[in-house]
């Protein structure tokens, strides 16, 4: 069976160890989450002459940022014909700006060992269909000012019926670029705090934020945790977990292709080329689902293997195999601003579409713009708490259902699957003991760990992901390790604890 484990990024580069918060701090600005929203926000903040306390729950860039494909594009598949629809080509373009300036700004503040290194993008059809979609979206992108156009040529070892090709973009080690700016910022009275779970952040003169160990007070406060840990924005009713996988095998570099790629269809392939020292590395990604709702995870693995020893038979073992969790905005469209209408001073930034680079970028520099009270020409289109009628409410409706429905179907469902006895080390699964539905994992030394089944968050009950022995939430995407240790939110909180039967 196929197992997920560290990603490339993690195993390529060593180990933080910032302390953990202690006791009461002030600062000019708290940023909540060590990952590439939260760290390049508190970078251009303190760069601006602001204090800043940035709080990890784990290490940082160890959550959706250390997981990620780390493509630095404009180019999000096939995207601006729908926003150009949905927001004019007023707010397309803005869209497209926004990307391009995170780019530029992704490379102002690079080392020069974050690999970070211009290619072209492109966007791949596999069927004649898909390519004259992609001719469409060219001639948007084109409108918009992207430096577009199709081609039916790419550097890949297979033929395409069509691609659309996005000059001057960029790929980077996420790790390598973001280490180094978290470096920077403890001192002069700013702070980095790793190991430090925030339970809640409160708007005020000042705003407090609460972790298990301490208290940061803030003039502003920012949540940059993926998908906010705190609920009063509702931001898990508008934005929905998707899951996907990647995996990495070293390939000789003549067969490297020069670029960075996606494909138009289903399912998804995303291709692109990494670097460790001499070697050559081939990223493959794709095979995404909502969270829970499927049963197969180990063979998303296989399928994205198959893929790449089809294409690239040359390739070595793979070393590398990961999953990552993404929240998508019910409009395409990320949400970023005040954590609520009522928000003076606590700012967010979510539903970034799988495509975090830029957007978690985006979002930073939106959001210190806004703490140092300077107009930003995009700000308007990400508004947090926007709401298009036509464009969302179709989306929030079936959403949500498919959340309700799941909630009570998953209280009916009777636990299958082996009994605690028969689970081999490496195995959960959802028994019934003393007539409780309880989410039971075995470790690898054979010791077995019971929880209760519900999720922390909004109570929806777990399920078994067999490919990264975690318990996965289907309803907001919150993760939890097999002894049910919170691994990703929005939840805050454990799994319960329960103690199974004896003799």
């Amino acid at each position: 069976m196929s197992q997920g484990g560290e990603s490339f990024w993690l195993g390529t580069t060593s180990e933080t160890s910032y302390p953990q918060l202690a006791g009461e701090v002030p600062v000019d600005v708290a940023v909540v989450g060590g990952g590439m929203m939260g760290i390049t926000a508190a970078t251009l903040l303190k760069r601006a002459g602001k204090t800043v306390a940035l709080l990890e729950s784990k290490r940082i860039v160890h959550g959706a940022t250390g997981y990620t494909t780390a493509k630095v594009t404009a180019g999000h598949g096939v995207i601006y014909g729908e926003l150009t629809e949905k927001f004019g080509e007023t707010g397309a373009r803005a869209y497209a700006d926004a990307q391009q300036a995170a780019i530029e700004q992704i490379a102002a503040l690079a080392a020069e060992d974050a690999h970070f290194e211009r290619r072209p993008n492109f966007v791949f059809a596999d069927t004649a269909e898909d390519a004259d979609q992609l001719r469409q979206e060219a001639d948007a992108e084109q409108r918009l000012g992207l430096p577009a156009s199709f081609t039916r040529e790419t550097p890949l070892p297979f033929e395409v019926a069509g691609a659309l090709r996005l000059e001057n973009q960029a790929q980077f080690h996420p790790r390598k670029y973001l280490l180094p700016l978290a470096a920077a910022l403890p001192g002069d009275g700013s702070y980095v705090f790793e190991q430090t779970r925030v339970q809640n952040a409160r708007d005020g003169a000042p705003c407090t934020v609460t972790a298990e160990t301490g208290m940061v007070r803030a003039r502003d406060v920012v949540i940059a945790t993926h998908l906010p840990i705190l609920d009063r924005g509702l931001f898990f009713a508008k934005a929905h977990p998707h899951r996907s996988y990647a995996i990495a095998a070293r390939i000789d570099a003549a067969d490297a292709p020069e670029g960075m790629f996606i494909n138009a269809g289903q399912p998804t392939r995303s291709i692109r080329t990494m670097r460790d020292g001499d070697s050559v590395y081939l990223n493959v990604g794709g095979e995404g689902h909502k969270p829970g709702r499927v049963d197969d995870e180990p063979r998303r693995y296989d399928a994205l293997e198959e893929y790449l020893r089809r294409h690239w038979p040359g390739a070595g073992e793979v070393e590398y195999r990961w999953s990552t969790m993404d929240y998508l905005p019910l409009d395409r469209m990320p949400y970023i601003g005040r954590l609520r209408r009522r928000s003076k001073h606590v700012f967010t930034g979510t539903g970034f579409q799988k495509w975090g680079m830029t957007n978690g970028t985006v979002a930073a520099i939106i959001v210190a713009d806004r703490i140092l009270g300077r107009e930003n020409a995009w700000a308007s289109v990400f508004e947090s708490k926007r709401w298009h009628t036509r464009a969302s409410t179709p989306k929030f409706v079936k959403e949500n259902a498919s959340v309700g429905a799941r909630y009570l179907a998953d209280r009916l469902r009777l636990a299958r699957g082996p009994s605690a006895d028969e689970l081999r080390p490496g195995e959960g699964a959802l028994v019934r003991v003393r007539g409780r539905k309880t989410a039971v994992y075995r470790d690898e030394s054979g010791e077995l760990h019971a929880t209760s089944p519900v999720c922390r968050h909004l109570y929806c009950i777990v399920d078994w992901n067999a490919a990264e022995r975690s318990w996965d939430c289907p309803c907001h995407g919150s993760r939890y390790s097999g002894e049910g240790k919170v691994i990703q939110g929005p939840t805050t909180r454990d799994l319960k604890p329960r103690k199974l039967p004896t003799g």
